[in-house]
């Protein structure tokens, strides 16, 4: 395994990698198409930063590749952050991610498995999810329903297309899981909505303050799920509301018909009893149990939002219960 380490670092060395746009410059008022990237690694690690272009922007991807594994390519899972952003202190400058994300990584490689954490803020001159960006317009520069899907997207597609020196895949391309966290949640849900399933004639709003936005005034449809998309999805704590982007509340009368979000994978919720995000999301997770689709959940009594980061009980049982739903996913996909 370890000359398969170095032949990965030297092969991501000099690597140039096509990644392509994620989304038209016809529905994206945020910037042009993609430029070529080229992936670099510091041979003397497994971690290195990588930058991915979605608009204009150029999106801060770190990537953390176990060692001491004995396998030949690996599963991977990509953390989206919440609204407090990625990096320590809030300064992507450094390259150092703050202490959850660490943690993650930690807890991911430990289970040999990838670790993929995606910057949706930096990039965009944005530290954290607050102020001006927590509403509209000026938050759908930074939108968890229709811009961070697409920079999932992309460092998916980045992912998929990663090999080692003798051309074999790093990660297995159908075993790349989410896992996000509050606003992170969020675009987790809206990373997995399955635009097949979209009604004809559907109009894309959002609404703020009792103003409704179209797409002539900045909201813009999802673009289509990849060929060979995400295997599922963790929702740790986020909100489900999406400023009606999916319809009717998921908690209204009338949600069965009106509220169209449906993931074309698994889901696993992991809900907080206390969290003030919680009621519309326990709603879409029966609404979702209603249409027959593959979620789950785990309410955890006792703590509230963000409780994956309080150092209680219920965080480590959450961790616990994920990487278990994360690698029964990775079996279900084994050839």
């Amino acid at each position: 395994m370890k000359k398969i380490l170095k032949n990965f670092s030297i092969a991501l060395l000099t690597v140039t990698i096509l990644l392509l746009s994620s989304c038209s410059e016809d529905e994206n008022p945020f910037g042009q198409s993609a430029n070529d990237a080229t992936i670099t690694l510091n041979s003397k690690s497994r971690d290195t930063l990588v930058y991915t272009k979605v608009g204009n922007a150029a999106i801060p991807v770190y990537i953390a590749v176990p060692e001491s594994c004995d396998m030949e390519n690996f599963p991977a899972v990509m953390v989206l952050h919440g609204s407090d952003g990625m990096w320590l202190d809030h300064d992507a400058s450094t390259g150092k991610m703050s202490g959850q994300f660490n943690e993650w990584k930690e807890l991911l490689n430990n289970n040999c498995i990838v670790a993929v954490f995606v910057d949706s803020y930096s990039g965009r001159g944005v530290q954290t999810r607050t102020g001006k960006w927590t509403t509209a317009p000026d938050n759908f520069k930074i939108s968890s329903q229709f811009i961070r899907p697409r920079d999932a997207n992309a460092a998916l597609r980045l992912l998929q297309e990663m090999e080692f020196s003798n051309g074999e895949p790093v990660i297995r391309s159908n075993q790349i899981a989410l896992v996000g966290f509050s606003d992170g949640a969020s675009a987790v849900a809206s990373t997995l909505y399955n635009t097949d399933s979209t009604p004809d004639g559907w109009q894309w709003t959002q609404t703020f303050d009792g103003k409704t936005y179209d797409t002539n005034s900045g909201v813009i449809p999802p673009e289509p799920k990849p060929e060979t998309g995400f295997a599922g999805g963790i929702f740790y704590y986020g909100g489900s509301g999406a400023y009606n982007y999916w319809g009717k509340s998921p908690c209204s009368d009338d949600a069965t018909e009106g509220n169209i979000f449906q993931p074309y994978a698994p889901m696993l919720y992991q809900v907080p009893s206390e969290g003030y995000l919680s009621e519309n999301t326990l709603c879409q997770v029966a609404l979702l149990k209603e249409k027959g689709l593959p979620v789950e959940v785990q309410i955890y009594e006792g703590v509230g939002h963000g409780f994956d980061f309080d150092k209680v009980e219920q965080s480590k049982q959450a961790r616990t219960v994920s990487i278990k739903w994360l690698k029964q996913l990775f079996v279900n996909l084994e050839d």
